[in-house]
């Protein structure tokens, strides 16, 4: 015997608090688990913002510094090229290699004391008064100061109509010649680059401000944004300037405007470059974007966590329903077995409910007790005509219940089955669960006998007006859809959902499926009903996505599941769920589109790429790696093909394995960044490559970036012969010597050596020029630079172009009697050469006078001093008759 029903009540209590709890439990992980993902979400977004503009900040700090480098450089040399007997031309020419040769300057300017422009990288702008200008008079006005300014021009729009900043530095007046500015106009184009790199989505913006609030470029740029003031209560920006700080992470409006945003801000005011004025770098994202990914989750697990619980609800409502007619039916089946015995063991072998006989020969049915009962009868109050049955449908029943029984008596159905209403004795109605089946025909095959049962079903058909009306607050359609063995299909239960899915009304599907079949897209609908059959036959889960088409309305995208099962009868039953995924697929196509221009842009990219997985091997390549390299797929197809090739020599090669390894192995702590390196690498051809290396890591697999800096290092030895070497001699000039002698200085004080200064003028060099021309007399200043240099044995001695036709040769470690001798080995150097001077009144070719001066350097003395004594040695050598040394002895 089963359960009593107070028994299953309990037990059914027992289950819905246990899995009610669980759902509950569920709900609250889902919870826990969203909030740390939105957590996780925000300090990765803001490490990100605050990585990025870390990334400007270094960049634009590297470039600052070298262009003040390059304009301490000018400023240097200025009175130099000055005194250039052959004008401003090849100044002009200087000026225009250093800024060919630095990225981010678009123009170089020397401005005299007046404003107006007498050298430029620009012919055009030669002559051009620029008094007005802010920049020159705050350069002006700091030009006494000792240490020299940087000048941080605001934003402005230039005489050559372009949106700039200028940078400027003061030059000092000397030698009765008055000061100016040399100015560095910083090419915007260059920055874009630069703020653009750091944008790791459509959403985030870089910005570069000027420190009094002007926004100087904006990436992506926008119409009117160009010098708008950012420095306003407020904003963003201005909690960063009254801050203090150097670094700021805010979430708020980076402007007057209701945009909410995460922004990082780093000021850029190294004090190495004493600038008057700071730079701001921001880079902000849309805070609405952040947390896009997140909600989308979370809607997601909201809506799979309410369908669970809808789903364990109709479970337990279900499986306490068909406990208690599984109950009631044993309980009925064992009173008729009582009452009628073995007349009914046919009826009671298809439904234990209220029973009826027709006997269509004779025109009578038999309505049982319970039949009538059901209806609120006495036993006495019902006949036996078809018309007390008929009477007692209800009207809008009535047609359908007539076509059911007619297609059981034609043998189209193996058993009548029909649902429909019944009026009880009150006049209510109920509804009642109508099954039947034939048990005699006569000798033609004409039925005779129908044998069948009633049963209640109002509390089911209630019960499924409830589900209906859960169904309305679940996005999509619940449905039981069944297949007949013929082939015959019909929807026996869907929610109002199909409505919006197929555009068709739920009661039109119980009739027949072949409706829907006829809104689906014709390109999806035979691997559909393929789908269909298999299904059928595997009685597995049956899922798929397909196209919907309903007249008036936008192509649509499906997604459909169901898990079917066999009924008595050798139906197929599915009980399914359906609900729109348009805008899903829709996203999905596009994240293919995305995927496939992502790899184009890879592709082209102008550094070169290659992505190598956990086993070495490099699975992609884009064209510019193999343009760089020129190795094939199959040539390198790994690693371990690639660093012999690329690095042959194999000391060399080790040391490349084992610092790639170790950034590598650094990665995981940098965000997945692996840090850029230079290394030398060798081509296909066996050309030699200088070559900035670093990349991205990202679980087992790695992406490597090249970047071919063989030109830039080229260019860059280029300024540094420029910046410290005497253009016409070749030797060592001024600002090297500077250098050079203070680091002997240092070093020759520690260690307790004499430090030797020999200081070389070439004899009567007027009447040199006087007689042979300028042009001769360079090279008689090129072949005495020679002799100097020549005469020079050791590494560490050092010959420079002093100024003019004076030269200075520095001899660490060397002692006053050492640097006599060589002092005196220089003028037989430079006597032996020849050169003809018709002019010199002491021989009739080229000498040289030379001061010497050594000493041990102490605390007392200074390297001034030490050049001070071999000048004023020269000058004793040359009153002395010239073409001599002195030494300061006699």
């Amino acid at each position: 015997m089963r359960e009593r029903p107070d028994t299953q009540a309990e037990r059914f209590r027992r289950e819905w608090w246990l899995l009610a709890g669980l759902w509950l439990a569920l709900g609250a992980l889902i919870a826990v688990v969203l909030s740390l993902e939105r957590r996780d979400t925000e300090e990765r977004e803001r490490q990100q913002v605050a990585h990025q503009v870390h990334i400007v900040h270094e960049n634009l700090e590297r470039q600052l510094h070298a262009v003040n480098q390059a304009l301490g450089d000018i400023v240097a040399n200025l009175a130099q090229w000055r005194a250039r007997p052959e004008g401003a031309l090849p100044f002009n020419e200087r000026l225009r290699a250093f800024s060919d040769a630095m990225t981010g300057v678009r123009t170089l300017t020397v401005l005299d004391a007046e404003g107006t422009v007498v050298a430029s990288s620009r012919a055009e702008l030669l002559g051009e008064n620029f008094a007005y200008r802010d920049y020159f008079q705050s350069a002006r006005r700091l030009a006494s100061r000792e240490q020299p300014s940087l000048i941080v021009s605001a934003p402005m729009r230039t005489v050559l109509g372009i949106w700039a900043i200028t940078l400027s530095r003061p030059v000092p007046a000397e030698d009765g010649l008055p000061g100016g500015v040399v100015t560095a106009t910083l090419d915007p184009d260059e920055f874009k680059t630069l703020l653009d790199s750091v944008r790791y989505a459509p959403d985030v913006e870089s910005t570069l401000v000027h420190g009094d609030g002007v926004r100087f470029l904006r990436v992506p740029e926008r119409a009117g944004l160009l010098g708008a003031t950012l420095a306003q209560p407020g904003t963003l920006f201005q909690a960063h300037l009254d801050s203090g700080r150097m670094e700021s992470l805010f979430v708020g409006a980076m402007e007057p405007d209701p945009a909410e945003r995460l922004v990082a801000l780093r000021t850029i005011f190294p004090a190495h470059l004493h600038m008057d004025k700071p730079l701001v770098a921001a880079v902000a994202r849309d805070w609405s974007q952040v947390f896009a990914a997140w909600r989308a989750r979370a809607w997601t697990l909201g809506v799979a966590w309410l369908l669970t619980g809808v789903a364990i609800g109709l479970g337990l409502g279900f499986m306490q329903r068909r406990r208690r007619q599984l109950w009631r039916r044993e309980q009925a089946l064992a009173a008729q077995e009582a009452a009628l015995q073995a007349r009914w063991q046919a009826v009671l072998h298809a439904t234990q409910q209220g029973v009826w006989d027709w006997d269509m020969a004779a025109g009578t049915v038999y309505f049982s007790p319970v039949w009538k009962t059901m209806l609120g009868y006495a036993e006495g109050d019902i006949g036996d005509s078809l018309q007390e049955w008929e009477s007692r449908v209800h009207p809008d029943d009535l047609a359908r219940v007539h076509a059911d029984v007619a297609r059981h008596l034609a043998g189209e159905t193996v058993v009548y089955e029909n649902v429909h209403r019944m009026r009880c004795k009150d006049g209510s109605y109920k509804w009642v669960q109508d099954r039947g089946q034939v048990t005699s025909r006569d000798a033609s095959g004409r039925p005779t006998r129908l044998i069948g049962t009633h049963t209640d079903v109002t509390a089911q058909r209630q019960h499924q007006e409830t589900l209906d009306r859960l169904a309305e607050n679940v996005p999509g359609a619940l449905y039981q859809y069944q297949r007949e063995p013929d082939g015959r299909s019909h929807f026996p239960y869907a929610s109002p959902g199909v409505q919006d899915i197929y555009g068709l009304p739920p009661q039109a599907l119980c009739v027949d499926a072949e409706q829907v079949f006829a809104r689906i897209h014709p390109d999806d609908l035979q691997a559909l009903r393929e789908s269909v059959l298999a299904s059928a036959q595997t009685l597995e889960l049956w899922r798929t996505e397909y196209r919907v088409l309903v007249p008036g309305e936008r192509e649509r995208w499906v997604s459909d599941q169901a898990r079917p099962a066999r009924t008595a009868s050798g139906a197929v039953l599915w009980h399914g769920y359906i609900h729109d995924v348009t805008l899903a697929k829709q996203q999905a196509l596009q994240l293919q589109e995305t995927e496939r221009l992502l790899r184009h842009l890879m592709q082209e990219m102008p550094i070169g790429l290659c992505m190598i997985d956990a086993a070495g091997v490099i699975y992609f390549r884009n064209r510019r790696f193999m343009d760089l390299f020129g190795y094939t797929e199959a040539e390198v197809p790994t690693l371990g093909q690639w660093w012999p090739r690329a690095y042959p020599d194999p000391h060399y090669r080790e040391q490349v394995i084992a610092a790639w390894n170790a950034d590598l192995a650094q990665a995981g702590a940098q965000g997945g960044e692996i840090a850029d390196r230079e290394y030398r690498v060798t081509d296909r051809d066996g050309r030699l490559h200088t070559m900035t290396i670093g990349g991205l890591a990202f679980g087992d697999h790695c992406m490597a970036t090249f970047v071919d800096v063989t030109e830039q290092r080229a260019q860059h030895e280029l300024l540094r012969k420029l910046a410290f070497m005497d253009g016409l001699t070749g030797l060592a000039n001024r600002r090297q010597l500077d250098r050079t002698l203070k680091a002997e200085w240092r070093r020759c004080r520690r260690s307790g050596q004499p430090l030797s200064v020999v200081m070389v003028d070439i004899d009567h060099f007027k009447q040199f020029n006087d007689l042979y021309g300028h042009q001769q007399g360079d090279d008689c200043l090129r072949a005495v630079a020679a002799a100097l240099r020549g005469g020079l044995g050791r590494s560490h001695d050092l010959v420079a172009r002093y100024g003019g036709e004076e030269f200075v040769c520095l001899l660490p470690e060397c002692d006053l009697d050492g640097a006599r001798a060589k002092a005196q080995a220089l003028c037989r150097a430079v006597h032996a050469r020849q050169m003809e001077h018709r002019g010199s009144p002491i021989a009739p070719v080229v000498t040289v006078s030379a001061g010497v001066a050594c000493v041990v350097p102490g605390a007392e003395d200074t390297p001034e001093q030490l050049l001070a004594r071999a000048d004023a040695n020269l000058y004793r050598a040359k009153a002395a008759g010239r073409n001599r040394v002195h030494d300061g002895m006699d």
